[in-house]
């Protein structure tokens, strides 16, 4: 298991043995790269810091693992219940956006063969934004296919409460609109 954050690792903070933890410089691209390159077994399995685990995930990893495949897995997202009601419409969204438009983001926890990661050189550490996004682009234009997981994860929805539910809403549709156009400008995909 590999922690790879902006921060040293708190004093109060004990890992097990297995852990490692990685301060990196802030970027989000800069952090899963750092991760990425220190693993060493075959898959990677990118998860963010606030995702809880359901019943079910550890076993869609195993038969993910056991399948083998080069492709892109990743999970249902569901929103915990610390943001307002609202934001189950935009898991519902994101799982449609995933799975009708092959766009599922980084919060749905990305399984992919560390093969797949290093061919693809990993994040693009230039972006500020949507890293994730640019990643599933690349992967879809190197013929890499995406697989939903049959599980879910939980991430935080405190972003909704904090900024405005429908403030929020409407920037992430404008910015995976935005973002996915450029990623897909950039690699002259359409």
């Amino acid at each position: 298991m590999i922690l790879s954050a902006c921060q040293p690792q708190p004093a109060d903070i004990e890992l097990p043995e297995q852990a490692r933890w990685l301060c990196v410089p802030k970027g989000r691209a800069l952090q899963l790269n750092a991760g990425g390159r220190q693993a060493v077994r075959g898959f990677i399995w990118f998860v963010h810091a606030d995702t809880r685990l359901t019943p079910g995930v550890v076993a869609a990893v195993q038969r993910y693992l056991e399948a083998d495949e080069l492709s892109l897995g990743y999970f249902r997202l569901k929103f915990a219940e610390d943001g307002p009601g609202l934001t189950r419409l935009n898991g519902w969204a994101a799982n449609m956006r995933s799975r009708c438009f092959g766009l599922p983001f980084g919060d749905q926890g990305f399984i992919v063969s560390k093969t797949v990661f290093e061919q693809l050189n990993g994040f693009d550490e230039t972006l500020t934004l949507g890293e994730d996004l640019d990643f599933v682009v690349r992967l879809q234009a190197a013929g890499i296919s995406l697989q939903e997981l049959p599980a879910e994860l939980i991430t935080s929805a405190r972003r909704y409460r904090q900024q405005g539910w429908l403030s929020t809403t409407l920037r992430h549709l404008w910015l995976t609109w935005q973002l996915t156009r450029q990623a897909r400008r950039r690699l002259g995909v359409a």
